[in-house]
């Protein structure tokens, strides 16, 4: 039972760096007064983008990005949950150009846990998020801030593959915006192998469709569909200190650029 919990506890931390933009962890929650904290370095590129409506087959896309994400147990089953991240954005078109500084997407929110097995657990979550200014891709805009909630129902479980530890983590989101902005559906799955007891590699995709807005009619945000894949490897240097290696691109999408990344993850347990 004891190593059980660590291991779920180490894949909570892995999933909590692994994600890009905005991460939010496996179906897990923490134990009271247990705490993670993950740093993570993006830095990401495009020069190709997925159409048909968006403008500009060539543009030149860039950022860079540092985030923080702390998740903290605070009772049996519930984990309280807040993240922020600083980002350097540079995108040209060939239209228009866009440069950005400062806050990228921040939120805080709850994970509860519905249901809790050996073998599976089922959970829920609620976040607030402000994008405050910075750059999210699937929003359809960079920079255009904005209040929004993210809704989702998460399953985690464990499993053996060749006699070595693994797990599946499975969530469904809904984002609704607190303004006119698109509203956004998202489907996240994320696998992983622990070959042993100093390296896990973990296979993700990220999957974001929203609907697109009229609100201006001059600067309409089009419809949008982006599938991410990300492989990362892990390696932990001591049993609750994780150093994540790992890349993702975008595999297929709608009115999107392609972006090919570098991610570095620093996880650290309390």
């Amino acid at each position: 039972m004891k190593f059980l919990r660590e291991f779920c506890a180490c894949i909570a931390g892995i999933l909590l760096f692994s994600y890009s933009s905005l991460a939010f962890a496996g179906a897990w929650t923490l134990d009271p007064n247990t705490r993670n904290v993950i740093s993570t370095t993006i830095i990401d590129r495009a020069d190709q983008v997925f159409g048909p409506d968006i403008v500009g087959s060539n543009p030149n896309f860039s950022k860079f990005e540092s985030g923080l994400y702390i998740e903290q147990g605070i009772a049996e089953g519930i984990t309280l949950i807040g993240q922020s991240a600083l980002q350097t954005v540079s995108f040209n078109n060939g239209v228009e150009q866009v440069s950005f500084n400062g806050f990228g997407n921040s939120s805080l929110g709850i994970r509860y846990g519905l249901s809790r097995s050996d073998k599976q657990v089922v959970s829920v979550e609620l976040h607030g998020v402000v994008s405050a200014g910075g750059e999210d891709v699937p929003d359809g805009d960079l920079g255009r801030g904005g209040l929004s909630i993210d809704a989702r129902i998460l399953y985690g479980r464990n499993f053996k593959l060749a006699g070595k530890p693994g797990f599946l983590d499975v969530q469904l989101g809904i984002r609704p915006r607190l303004n006119s902005d698109p509203l956004e559906w998202r489907s996240d799955i994320s696998a992983g192998v622990r070959l042993n007891d100093k390296l896990m590699v973990i296979g993700q995709s990220f999957y974001t469709q929203s609907n697109g807005t009229v609100r201006d009619p001059l600067d309409p945000v089009f419809a949008t569909e982006s599938l991410k894949g990300q492989l990362s490897l892990v390696y932990w240097a001591k049993p609750k200190l994780g150093l994540q290696f790992g890349a993702f691109t975008t595999l297929a999408g709608r009115n999107v650029v392609k972006e090919e990344a570098l991610v570095l993850g620093i996880w650290q347990r309390y």
